[in-house]
């Protein structure tokens, strides 16, 4: 599809996005990024911001890092950048697939509900493009529909679907992420408004295996709950 059509479609879109804000999905992924770390100063890149919803909480959070948005719609970034004043919040409007950051060094790269609206054949050139980005401390969080989702919806009700709404399989996910030297850390399907409605990925650089024990990170606080717990378990068992 013509890029230009695409960028006029969420050029249009963003007056939809004005009126539904901070959704449950978007507050859940913020939920998410505080428990994986997101401080004060995290360094974030925003892939796909749309008009500012998610990058409104971050601006929230984010006082001494940065935050630097991106996304296809000039008018949905011309959006966030009028209605977020704080100076370590910029947007701009680019192609995400071959973005190059202004900044660098990032705590995390955000994808939240994104690729499955880029062209599935352009998506080797994005996790490529993603991997030149990380760092060793970069962590990649991606949200994305449950594809067999978008299935249904494309038979039921494709009048809910955007300009592009394509279902990504893990498998395709997977084989980007290897291709570029990265580790999928964590997947999941789960819910939030029907059940097992979308999946989220925590993906980082892949590196050799070292053995951590958990008992030695562990604080005297944290091993006395710890035993604890077993205990208790032991005992109902």
């Amino acid at each position: 599809m013509d890029q230009k059509k695409i960028e006029d479609f969420y050029d249009n879109f963003s007056a939809h996005q004005m009126k539904v804000g901070v959704n449950e999905r978007i507050f859940s992924l913020y939920q998410r990024m505080k428990k994986y770390g997101l401080s004060s100063s995290s360094r974030i890149l925003e892939l796909g911001s749309g008009i500012g919803s998610m990058t409104y909480l971050l601006s929230k959070k984010v006082k001494s890092g940065l935050v630097e948005s991106v996304d296809l719609s000039p008018k949905s970034i011309e959006l966030l950048n009028s209605s977020i004043s704080n100076p370590a919040i910029k947007g701009y409007a680019a192609d995400v697939v071959n973005y190059t950051p202004k900044q660098s060094d990032f705590d995390f790269i955000t994808l939240f509900d994104v690729i499955e609206h880029i062209p599935i054949e352009r998506h080797a050139d994005l996790f490529k493009n993603l991997a030149s980005i990380m760092t060793e401390k970069t962590t990649l969080l991606i949200n994305i529909p449950n594809p067999k989702y978008i299935e249904y919806d494309r038979i039921h009700q494709p009048e809910v679907l955007q300009v592009i709404d394509q279902p990504i399989p893990l498998t395709a996910i997977a084989k980007n992420v290897e291709d570029n030297g990265l580790f999928m850390h964590l997947f999941e399907t789960y819910s939030i408004w029907v059940e097992n409605d979308y999946q989220f990925m925590m993906i980082r650089k892949d590196r050799d295996f070292k053995e951590v024990k958990l008992n030695e990170k562990r604080s005297i606080t944290e091993k006395v709950i710890h035993r604890l717990s077993l205990m208790w378990n032991k005992a109902l068992s």
